[in-house]
């Protein structure tokens, strides 16, 4: 088999390359996405590592995608979808809401470290598919129609969740303590 060496499995010089640079420049983005998205850390660090070794099994897709970052981040919608229909959770509990929006940053100032995790609280609690555009938006800066095509859907019903989105978010703000 072309591209793959004798070792059943091993990746050859080349594609181990390319395979620590997609890891370098995508893996903060994909875990960022991952994690707003879907939940916990622990849960968004398992996806992103299988994420990375079911591009490493089809290395041949990879190198022939033209947005390599798209590529992944389908694999990894996929994967979180496949866990969370297995797992089919009612909602996140106290807990989990906690580790869902933890801030990451220590150095920020107390409010702006407040008004994050509000914020994170608010888009955890929005339904799957505007929280999904939110945070692709967000997380990894994609083009709206970049987000259609990742979630094979048209553009304005990318749009018009976003809007919904927003809409929700600016009462579920509007209307805190």
């Amino acid at each position: 088999m072309h591209g793959r060496s004798t070792q059943r499995g091993a990746l050859d010089p080349p594609e181990r390359t390319l395979l620590e640079e997609l890891v370098l420049e995508f893996g903060p983005r994909l875990l960022a996405f991952v994690r707003r998205s879907y939940g916990l850390m622990h849960d968004a660090e398992d996806i992103v590592a299988e994420t990375f070794c079911r591009a490493a099994q089809n290395m041949a897709a990879v190198r022939a995608s033209e947005r390599r970052d798209l590529y992944l981040l389908v694999i990894a919608r996929n994967l979180c979808r496949d866990r969370f229909r297995r797992r089919r959770p009612k909602a996140m509990s106290p807990e989990q809401l906690e580790e869902y929006v933890r801030p990451a940053e220590q150095d920020e100032p107390l409010e702006a470290t407040e008004e994050k995790t509000v914020l994170r609280a608010a888009v955890a609690r929005l339904p799957e598919g505007l929280r999904e555009v939110v945070v692709l938006r967000l997380s990894t800066n994609l083009k709206f129609e970049e987000i259609a095509a990742l979630l094979r859907i048209p553009l304005g019903t990318v749009l018009s969740r976003m809007h919904a989105a927003v809409q929700s978010l600016k009462e579920t703000l509007a209307n805190r303590p």
